[in-house]
């Protein structure tokens, strides 16, 4: 499925994250989770890339929730470029016109009824209208007219009193008039982010998707997969056999069940796994590190450092003397720790043997 936007995440609380949309279920999960949200909250969104559907950005109600703007994106997604120049039409109608806000629901319905619409992609301002009316039948006055006298005809007149009557738009792709009411879609979609009922989905070279884990004991043919969802998303879009890719998948679904599969996901995060038999690997040495998700930035790993070390009366003296983040950069990189998307992770004694990943570390210089 091709990308509409990449976004930032964040709430007041301090988390912030990215995410490109559409996301699939287990990256949708995942950005929440790494906002770190209190009870309440919920993320606000800005767009920081738009990668297509452009023509949509000025109509998008950024007070919505990103699960509509990401419903919005995932239909979007399957339509081709005139299409989503009808779903721009048909929000330009909303404000006759305008390019003004509509409501997520408003829009998602709108990409779901784009064959409510005609578009007259030649026609792009009122006199091609007209022509393009003139030439097939729609003013019948002009059908017994001369060459010459045809083309002595007004068209920008006929086109503008065709589009006026008709409620038509121009858009970037034409002209489009509604020819029927656009369909009541969102009231049907369940938008609350579930536990999909898989761990992992991979995609054979036919493009057939597969929900793993198989049942145990099943038989697995060893056919070359992609990735295209996974409870621990830093792995989609990696290739491997479906008889690893199900193996792994078991191994998520017991993580999950012992609660921690977030400190994989930590783990993949700071030893930027891409290879899929060391992230199955990995799924299986993860008592060799410690976890801190409550340690979100260098300042308050700092800070839970001097507590253990001081007397608490010390510590809050010693404070307003302290630069917290070089000091707490200082320390991670002194036992090889990493502040990842999920919060610190740090091998059992001794240096790691990777280096701190983007947004680690390095990354809050």
């Amino acid at each position: 499925m091709r990308r509409i936007f990449n976004t930032e995440l964040s709430v007041k609380s301090g988390g912030v994250t990215e995410l490109t949309l559409p996301a699939t279920p287990y990256a949708m999960l995942d950005a929440l989770e790494k906002l770190q949200m209190e009870d309440g909250e919920k993320p606000k969104w800005e767009i920081l890339q738009i990668y297509d559907c452009n023509s949509i950005v000025p109509f998008l109600d950024h007070s919505g929730p990103v699960q509509e703007l990401n419903a919005l994106c995932q239909q979007l997604a399957l339509l081709n470029e005139q299409e989503v120049a009808v779903v721009e039409g048909l929000a330009r109608m909303e404000h006759d016109g305008d390019a003004q806000s509509v409501s997520l629901p408003g829009l998602i319905n709108m990409a779901y009824s784009t064959d409510r619409c005609h578009l007259v992609e030649e026609a792009v301002n009122d006199h091609t209208l007209g022509r393009f009316c003139a030439e097939n039948g729609f003013v019948p006055e002009v059908d017994n007219l001369s060459d010459e006298a045809f083309e002595l005809l007004d068209f920008a007149r006929i086109g503008r009193e065709f589009r006026r009557n008709e409620g038509g738009v121009f858009t970037h792709g034409g002209y489009v008039q509604k020819h029927d009411e656009v369909k009541r879609v969102y009231g049907t979609l369940d938008l609350t982010p579930k536990q999909p009922d898989y761990a992992i989905i991979v995609q054979t070279a036919s493009g057939c998707e597969i929900k793993l884990p198989f049942p145990l004991g099943e038989t697995v043919a060893d056919e070359p997969v992609q990735c295209v969802d996974c409870a621990a998303p830093a792995l989609i879009g990696l290739s491997g056999a479906l008889a690893t890719w199900d193996m792994l998948a078991h191994r998520l679904t017991y993580l999950t069940v012992d609660s921690e599969l977030t400190k994989y996901k930590a783990v993949l995060d700071a030893v930027r796994c891409d290879d899929l038999g060391r992230a199955l690997t990995l799924a299986d040495e993860l008592d060799q590190y410690t976890f801190s998700p409550e340690l979100c930035d260098p300042d308050e790993a700092a800070f839970a450092h001097l507590e253990q070390i001081l007397p608490e009366q010390e510590a809050r003296r010693l404070l307003p003397h302290v630069n917290l983040r070089k000091y707490g950069q200082a320390m991670i990189q002194e036992m090889g720790g990493t502040i990842t998307g999920y919060g610190l992770i740090q091998p059992n004694g001794g240096e790691q043997e990777h280096q701190p990943a983007q947004g680690g570390m390095e990354g809050m210089q």
